[in-house]
């Protein structure tokens, strides 16, 4: 069931939820600011949604999907389920501590100051993502693959925090770069 150019509540959310066997789509809806927390939303999908401001605490989003959603500030910590997706959605300032996104195409996606502390991002790729300002403390970088990722400026507890994530040359030389001020040269 596809619902399309929506204001939604949690108590719209909670009744579609109850009633509607088949999957759910929800495309350029708007759930700003809406409580969210502890809701299954298990394989929902939303494309271009506004979920600015959202609770998601605790909410249950194996295999949900969001693509395209303005997410800024909306707190997805400890949410709950593996195999989310989060795809070129803008989540500038939003609250992912504690979130599982290990193995996931993160490509797109804005997470310009946004709390990744203790996040699991293990084999996960950040192609055209900008991850400059976010506090990838603890976070699980194993594997990961920031070679098209903007990392921002990078102080050495930063650096740190980078341990186990792939990088191209030409981040590692701007990175040196950075906190030395030297001119990095090819061979």
């Amino acid at each position: 069931m596809e619902i399309t150019d929506q204001d939604l509540t949690r108590a719209d959310l909670e009744e579609l939820l109850r009633t509607t066997t088949e999957p759910l789509t929800f495309t350029r809806c708007a759930l700003r600011g809406e409580d969210l927390r502890d809701l299954d939303l298990t394989e929902v999908t939303f494309e271009e949604c506004a979920l600015d401001g959202a609770l998601l605490q605790n909410a249950s989003l194996g295999g949900a999907v969001f693509t395209g959603c303005r997410m800024t500030g909306a707190n997805l910590e400890r949410t709950r389920g593996l195999g989310f997706e989060l795809k070129r959605c803008n989540l500038f300032g939003a609250n992912l501590i504690g979130a599982s996104l290990a193995n996931v195409d993160l490509s797109g996606c804005r997470f310009t100051e946004a709390e990744l502390r203790g996040t699991d991002l293990h084999g996960s790729t950040f192609d055209g993502c900008d991850l400059a300002g976010a506090d990838l403390y603890d976070a699980n970088l194993r594997d990961a693959d920031l070679r098209g990722a903007n990392l921002g400026p990078c102080e050495l507890e930063r650096l740190r925090v980078l341990k186990g994530a792939v990088i191209t040359r030409d981040q590692a030389a701007t990175i040196v770069a950075e906190l030395t001020g030297c001119t990095v040269l090819d061979a």
